[in-house]
Formats: structure tokens, sequence, C-alpha cells
């Protein structure tokens, strides 16, 4: 965004205001013209303000006195080694605006300039603010959007933003990207992400871990611009990377790259659900689906159990074989004190959608897993899943009277791709996971009923017909 102008024979610093530029936002900008930027140059600190409008051949643009240097989206993109001293000088300038009583603002990686003479200019953030309003989403993506977290403000969103920063400079990306500003923010917000030591082997465990507690990933931890001033100055007097043995290296990596594949296609997923459960539900209605639904609830709670007179282990595999089917009223008779609510829910949900798309398509697109594994797993059409439980396996961990079971199996359900179109909605796939249960039964007016279901492990497998990811067998569970 800065350029460099001459302008009445001297030289200044310059911001190109594009869409800005019309007369409707020209009017808006001469308000905000005496709005403040700050220049910081070790502890002194001093206002910067725009000094006028001028004409260029490629549109008008406001300028201010020079200041020689590169933005901070342009220190993002030197090698780690380069770009963090640079970073070390931002979390001291933000430190020292801070001690000016200079209250926390959103940065803008193009509108902050690292100058030549080791201090830091932040262009005026009122004005920069109304420029960004009229971008377009492309030019802010990751100057701004990836940079500042939605619902932080002050100090805790500064300590994000660098948080960021640095996950950038170290891993080469940044760790929420998107389609759009409310994507971004959702990964903000939810995404699970590696540490990035995990990813950059070698990287100090502190810096990593001071990252991770920025971006509100370290439960318990918070990451103030004191805890950064005093980890860049450490870094600076000690190094930040460590040799590592190649080998390693890419065993680390390559575990850590598997783990985030994993974590984004849960991301995902529940996104998808997240965003389309209640039009399921509401078309339902349209079809008179959901009186269906409600009758098979309410039968179930006046009549007795399906499952009466069943013996534990049997209880245990009509739970998970119903699940092939999506009868939630089945599951239901299984449980007691929401043990397997996930399960039900799920089942329940993907139920509702699937007859919707019957009454209004006259097809599903979930393919039971019982009835494609008898079939021999044949090629799926276009837009259709696999949905339920195979290769289940339950044995018996103590008896008594509260039994408890290990049961492994395979769990299959939709997975939502990345090719999202213009209403939202998304390829489905299907996801393969390998899952181990800790199942607890009891008694329960006079029938046996599951009172406890705990996750032991759960890993993602390659779906038929896709190359297997490489991941280590010694490498740490994920997180």
């Amino acid at each position: 965004m800065v350029q460099h102008i001459v302008e009445l024979g001297a030289a200044k610093l310059a911001v190109p205001l594009g869409s800005a530029g019309r007369s409707h936002s020209l009017a808006r900008l001469s308000g905000l013209r005496t709005s403040p930027g700050w220049h910081i140059s070790g502890e002194a600190v001093r206002e910067w303000r725009f000094e006028g409008f001028a004409g260029r051949p490629d549109g008008a643009c406001l300028y201010g006195a020079e200041v020689g240097g590169i933005t901070l989206a342009d220190a993002l993109e030197l090698p780690f080694e380069q770009s963090m001293p640079l970073l070390g000088r931002l979390a001291d300038a933000l430190g020292t605006l801070a001690d000016r009583a200079v209250p926390f603002f959103p940065l803008q990686s193009d509108a902050v300039v690292l100058d030549d003479r080791g201090g830091v200019l932040f262009l005026p953030p009122e004005l920069m603010r109304e420029v960004r309003g009229v971008r377009p989403f492309a030019e802010n993506q990751d100057t701004f959007e990836t940079l500042n977290h939605p619902d932080l403000r002050g100090e805790a969103l500064a300590s994000f933003t660098l948080g960021v920063c640095v996950y950038r400079a170290a891993v080469g990306r940044f760790p929420f990207t998107g389609s759009d500003e409310g994507e971004i923010h959702e990964q903000a917000r939810k995404l699970a992400i590696q540490q990035p030591a995990r990813l950059v082997p070698g990287l100090r465990e502190d810096a990593s871990e001071l990252a991770m507690a920025a971006l509100g990933r370290q439960r318990g931890r918070a990451a103030g611009i004191g805890d950064w001033r005093a980890g860049f100055g450490a870094w600076a007097r000690e190094g930040i990377v460590r040799r590592v043995d190649p080998h390693e290296s890419a065993r680390l990596v390559q575990a850590a790259t598997a783990r985030e594949r994993d974590a984004a296609k849960r991301f995902r997923t529940r996104t998808f659900w997240e965003k389309n459960w209640k039009i399921a539900a509401i078309a339902a209605v349209g079809v008179a689906v959901a009186g269906a639904v409600l009758g098979s609830i309410l039968s179930g709670v006046f009549a007795p159990r399906v499952t009466r007179g069943y013996p534990p282990r049997k209880v245990v595999e009509t739970f998970y074989t119903a699940i092939n089917g999506m009868d939630h009223s089945l599951m239901e008779d299984c449980v007691v004190d929401r043990a397997g609510k996930g399960e039900i829910s799920e089942a329940t949900n993907l139920y509702v959608m699937s007859r919707v798309q019957m009454g209004y398509e006259g097809k599903s697109n979930l393919v039971p897993a019982d009835q494609w594994e008898k079939a021999g797993r044949p090629a799926l059409r276009a837009g259709t899943a696999v949905y339920g439980v195979t290769d289940l396996a339950i044995a018996e961990q103590s008896g008594g009277p509260e039994p408890a079971y290990l049961v492994s199996y395979q769990k299959w359900s939709p997975d939502i791709g990345n090719d999202a179109g213009d209403g939202g909605t998304a390829a489905v796939g299907t996801l393969r996971r390998k899952i181990v249960d800790r199942v607890s039964l009891r008694r329960d007016k006079g029938d046996w009923v599951i009172f406890r279901l705990d996750r032991v492990s759960e890993q993602t497998l390659p779906t038929p017909g896709t190359a297997a990811p490489a991941v280590d067998p010694n490498a740490p569970p994920a997180p």
C-alpha cells in the first residue's frame, strides 16, 4: 500500500486511495485527515499526520512526511532470521505506545512501516480504517483479517497479532486462512492448530508456546506485550532456533502435518453442520418429517425399551449397529445420563437431512456403511457419502453389576470438502476414522443400559481410493 512520491519538490510517504478516492469518500477522509498516527524511535514518540491529497496517474493518494523503510507486510515475507528482529522492534513500539497511554488499535500490516533507522511508524488508524472499509476483501485478507481476532480488544488483540506474525514468519504461512472474513474469524475462534515448533523443528519451545498462548491455544495462559518484549530480548541474545537432525526434523514435520490435516477436516465438518442443521430442520417441517421424528421420540418415551431383556453385550452391539440406519430412537433406548449424546445427535441430524432430501429429490446422499461393506464397497456416485459403523469388535473388560466393554470400530461419516460455492455449501466426501471407546453399563428399570461412553482413541484413516497419509507410528497422538 505505501508508496514514496515527490510532491511539491519534496519526498513524501503516500498511501494510494483506490476506491476511497471517489468524491463521496474523499469528504469523509478529509474529516479524518488530522487524525494522528505515531512514529516511535526508541523511547521517543511523536505524532505523524497526513498532510494532503495528491492526484497521481493511477488515482488519488494521501501523503505525509517521508519515512523510509519496509512495511510489516513486506517484513513477513523475509527469511525467518531477518524478520524476527523486526517483529521484536514492533513489540517494543507497541509497549512504548502503551507506556504513553495510547490505546491499542487493530494493526494493518501494510499500514505499519519499520523504518530504516530502527523506528516504527503506525499510519493513522482511524483514517486507515476508512480506507480499509472500501477496499475489496482480497486486499484486506492477509494485511488485516488474518492478523486480527474478531472478539479481542486492547492488549489481547495486539498480542494475538504478534502471535500471528511470529507464526507466519516461522512457518511460512498464516495460521488462519479462508475465502471470506467470516471463515477466517471462525478459524481464529475454533480451529485447532499445531504448535510452530512442531512444524519448524528447532524453533525454541518458549517462542512456540508464547505464540500459541497469544493465539488463545494454551488453556489457562495469556500473553501480554511485556511477555513479547522479554521474549524477543532473550531470543536476540540467545538465538531462536537450534540445529536438529534432518531425519528427526522430517519425522516431526510429517506427524504435525498429518495432525494439522485431520484438524482441518474436523473443523470443516463441524462448521458445515453448525451452518446447516437449522435449515434442514425447518425444511423437514415443510415435508412433515419433523412430525414423524416427534412421533418417534414420543413413542419412545411412553413405550417400553426395544432393548428390554437384552444382555449387556447385546445392548452395546445394538447401540453401534443402529448408527448405520440413523435409528436415533433405538440408540436412545440403549443409553441413559446423556451417554453417547454426540453420536445420537449426529444420527438425528443426518436422519432429518436425509429425509428432507428424499422428500425433495427422491433419493438420499447417504449410504449405510454396513450395506456398502456387504456389497463389496462399490464406487459411490458424486455427492454421496458413507455413514455408519464397520469392523465392530467388542471385548469385555469387566463384569459384575457395572460391566464394561472395549469397543473398536471404523466410523464412516460425511466429510465436507473445500470447494464451497456461493451458497455456502460444499462437496460431500467420506471421512473414515478408527475409533476405540470404553462403554460402561448398569441396570435401569430392569434393563441393561449404557450410562458412560468414553473415547479412548481416534485416528483418521485414508478413504478407499486415496493414498494413506504419511504418519509416523511413533508420533504422539493428536491433541
